[in-house]
């Protein structure tokens, strides 16, 4: 049996460059979802775009996207769970 675990957090954007391209920073307003701790998400944008067009894409994603959903699925057996109780 599977089952599915669905963990929202609020987000917004921010812009961050390393040396490369523009990054599109994905910033979690709180640390709530357990799958992404520790972990940070970036869009990289394409060869071209200029700091005044990737403030555009900012602008668009942070008056439109107010959240971001996260669905982790474990294959969970009743089975699993006593032998792990006693042992």
């Amino acid at each position: 049996m599977t089952t599915t675990k669905i963990e929202r957090a609020g987000v917004g954007f921010g812009i961050g460059r390393k040396g490369g391209p523009i990054v599109v920073e994905v910033r979690p307003h709180h640390d709530t979802i357990s799958a992404l701790r520790g972990v940070q998400v970036g869009f990289e944008l394409l060869n071209g775009i200029t700091l005044e067009q990737a403030k555009k894409i900012l602008d668009v994603l942070n008056e439109n996207v107010i959240g971001v959903l996260v669905t982790t699925a474990s294959d969970y057996k009743k089975e699993d769970k006593t032998e792990a109780a006693s042992g």
